[in-house]
């Protein structure tokens, strides 16, 4: 699972758009217009209704959601047998009675999707087994053994330690989600040749690792900081016949469910920083777009055995998706204060893109053009009349339009 690199998004990235931006703030300064007589456009923030936590307060998430999704009693022990024998620093034989291979597959995989900390189990070869009279003979195949094994492991603790400290203090759980999206994009590359490359060691001590290294990696760390979260697998538009996968997060802020996608949010190939969080709290409806959920457990004949969920949340709130939070929605270039206030204050804290989103309702290819032609360059000029002393955008600026996400962006270029 997880040898799988995103097809590219969908995008238009302005001919020339350093010489477009600037040409179209030239056209401005000769006429100036409106601009001059401006009042500061006041930014209208949605407040998130999340309670806010102190760090050392925030106590790990234990909830183990597929265990409690098992029906079948065998299973069930089967789940709280590995519980206790695949935390030993060598693998043991163990056997379990009324138990069938199948029985202990589902097992397994739900007790990997609960624990992201046990990265030592072979993900190609998983166990070795023998069935007997009414009874299932195990033997776990480890990656590593004895004095490397306990060493790899205190390597984890102390990575997921040095990630967990650097998250926000009195923090709600979508601030502390956001900075863990950041993290692994930052500390974090796609690599099908890597080492370790399936599993939360590989992508928190190495820096290396494919889709599912980067999923238990985001619910390794969740749930150390108190956050709920699950590893969810299954396939995408584009490699649905791809024999490896892909797999990503659902997490629990509040009361809700929303899917993750933090290997798709850290493009290699990203024109615009607004690419990191495409992929950041969408509802089922809208992370079907583009992957494929595969069923649960009981649908295992009809996907061949190769991939299967034991627990998958319905996601179904966009309250907190991070695009309708915080890329302003190009309504109407009449009205434009939110658009030109979400613009000062990315240049007021010095980030790398501003966003917009174009509604559905809307012709994405005509708004593109009037922004790219027309607006950016006002927009640009105000924001650099209000933004701080210090501040100034320059007309490097470029402008990446992403059609199927219905995204405009500015990459920002700063004096």
């Amino acid at each position: 699972m997880g040898d799988f690199v995103k097809g590219n998004i969908k995008l238009i990235v302005a001919a020339g758009a350093a010489a477009i931006v600037g040409a179209v703030l030239l056209a401005f300064f000769l006429t100036q217009g409106k601009a001059l007589f401006r009042t500061e456009p006041v930014l209208k923030q949605t407040k998130i209704s999340l309670e806010k936590k102190a760090l050392q307060s925030r106590e790990p998430q234990t909830e183990e959601f597929c265990r409690e999704a098992l029906t079948d009693k065998t299973q069930k022990t089967a789940y709280d047998t590995l519980k206790t024998v695949a935390y030993y620093d060598e693998s043991e034989r163990f056997s379990i009675e009324g138990a069938d291979k199948n029985d202990f597959q589902i097992a397994l995989t739900a007790f990997l999707s609960d624990h992201p900390e046990v990265f030592w189990l072979d993900p190609a070869s998983g166990y070795s087994y023998y069935e007997g009279d009414g009874s299932l003979g195990v033997e776990l195949n480890y990656t590593a053994e004895g004095e490397t094994l306990s060493n790899d492991k205190a390597a984890l603790e102390a990575a997921v330690e040095k990630a967990a400290l650097g998250a926000p203090d009195n923090a709600s759980d979508y601030e502390v989600e956001l900075y863990l999206n950041d993290y692994l994009s930052e500390n974090c590359e796609y690599d099908a040749q890597a080492d370790n490359k399936h599993s939360a060691y590989g992508a928190l001590t190495a820096g290396r690792a494919v889709c599912d290294g980067y999923a238990h990696a985001f619910q390794l760390l969740c749930k150390r900081l108190g956050i709920a979260c699950t590893v969810v697998e299954g396939n995408s538009e584009f490699n649905s016949d791809a024999e490896d996968g892909h797999m990503w997060n659902c997490v629990r802020l509040g009361e809700d469910w929303y899917h993750v996608d933090v290997t798709w949010n850290d493009s290699t190939h990203a024109i615009s920083g607004a690419e990191h969080y495409f992929y950041l709290n969408l509802t089922t409806e809208e992370i079907s777009r583009d992957h494929i959920i595969s069923g649960d457990f009981s649908k295992r004949a009809e996907n061949k055995g190769n991939f299967f969920n034991v627990f998958v949340p319905e996601c179904t709130a966009d309250a907190l998706n991070y695009m309708k939070l915080n890329f302003a929605a190009i309504e109407s270039f009449d009205d434009d204060e939110q658009l030109i206030a979400t613009l000062i204050a990315a240049a007021n804290e010095k980030k790398s893109f501003c966003a917009y989103r174009v509604p559905e309702s809307a012709d994405f290819a005509a708004v593109n053009e009037k922004v790219v032609n027309q607006y950016v360059g006002e927009w640009v000029y105000v924001a650099n009349r209000f933004a701080g002393n210090q501040i100034k955008i320059t007309e490097n600026t470029k402008v990446a339009s992403y059609e199927g996400k219905r995204v405009i962006a500015l990459q920002l270029q700063y004096q």
